[in-house]
């Protein structure tokens, strides 16, 4: 068994409800203020709100790439420690990867086309739910809620993610693999590790990958 496999999450899919509330809180945010930025990261008032829009806009053309002027993504840092990223669009890694760095969180960010992911041993893993190919389906089952990578980083919202840097120990990598899922109601899948403090992470080399 291979845990890369088992530790990808999907999006939530938006319901009748969220989708008409997203249409009225998009029109009530164009009604607000512009959204503040600062040079210490991107920061957007109302992160949920762009998360909604982009429900509401991809129930009706069904692309992964969200349009009128939305950015990739958000980075958001919240009253209780936690960081929420909204994204929007699966493009820029690299400024993703700087404003968690900014919200001081390491991370290594990749974003994959359909049926692929990162090839193995990128990095040595933190816990097993990385590289766990001794392990049986259901001790990996059992090990998932005692495993800080799961807790690290969970999808919560359609294209939204909540990191806990609590679980996050000093010099470890959030490794994030965010793969395109053809769908517009689960935009992406997402694979969350957490790479052992001093282990470097390898670039992503993408395979095919049939789950």
């Amino acid at each position: 068994m291979n845990a890369l496999t088992g530790m990808w999450q999907n999006v939530p899919a938006a319901s009748r409800d969220d989708l008409a509330g997203a249409r009225r809180r998009l029109l009530d945010g164009m009604r607000a203020r512009p959204a503040l930025t600062t040079s210490r990261r991107r920061v957007v008032t109302a992160p949920r709100l762009l998360a909604a829009a982009g429900v509401a806009a991809a129930a009706v053309t069904a692309p992964l790439v969200a349009g009128g002027g939305t950015p990739a993504y958000a980075v958001t840092e919240n009253p209780d420690g936690t960081i929420t990223v909204a994204l929007n669009e699966m493009r820029d890694p690299e400024g993703l990867r700087a404003d968690l760095l900014a919200a001081g969180v390491t991370a290594d960010v990749s974003f994959l086309a359909p049926h692929t992911r990162c090839a193995d041993s990128r990095f040595e893993g933190a816990d097993p739910s990385y590289g766990s190919r001794g392990h049986t389906e259901a001790q990996l089952r059992k090990g998932v809620e005692r495993w800080r990578s799961f807790a690290a980083a969970q999808v919560v919202d359609v294209r939204e993610i909540r990191i806990r840097p609590e679980f996050i120990r000093p010099g470890e990598t959030l490794v994030l693999e965010f793969r395109d899922n053809q769908d517009a109601r689960r935009p992406w899948r997402l694979g969350a590790w957490l790479a052992k403090a001093g282990s470097p992470v390898k670039p992503c080399a993408p395979v095919a990958d049939a789950g």
